[in-house]
């Protein structure tokens, strides 16, 4: 789970166009807070701390603790955009998505 954790840190703040430090500030977190987290060198670290990184980089507590082949910023976004559809619409862009991706 930590690795999953430190990726998607590191790969939505890059998106964002964020330095470790501006995210920090934006977090209300230490910047070696950031920085260990990147590196997998972080334990016991507390959920407000993680909610509110989470938090900065627009993303819900529950995106770190989702199944890690499931982890990306771009997999995450698909999924939080098919989540907010009403469940008919849901159905109709994942049966679109699926046919364009057998093509």
């Amino acid at each position: 789970m930590q690795n999953a954790i430190s990726k998607l840190v590191s790969q939505k703040r890059r998106a964002l166009d964020l330095t470790i430090e501006k995210l920090a500030e934006k977090a209300g977190v230490s910047v070696s807070l950031i920085s260990r987290i990147e590196r997998g060198e972080f334990e016991n670290i507390s959920l407000k701390k993680l909610q509110s990184i989470a938090s900065a980089l627009n993303l819900k507590l529950s995106d770190f603790f989702t199944d890690e082949s499931l982890t990306g910023i771009h997999t995450l976004e698909l999924i939080a955009y098919l989540k907010s559809l009403p469940e008919n619409q849901r159905e109709i862009v994942s049966e679109s998505i699926l046919k364009i991706l057998k093509l």
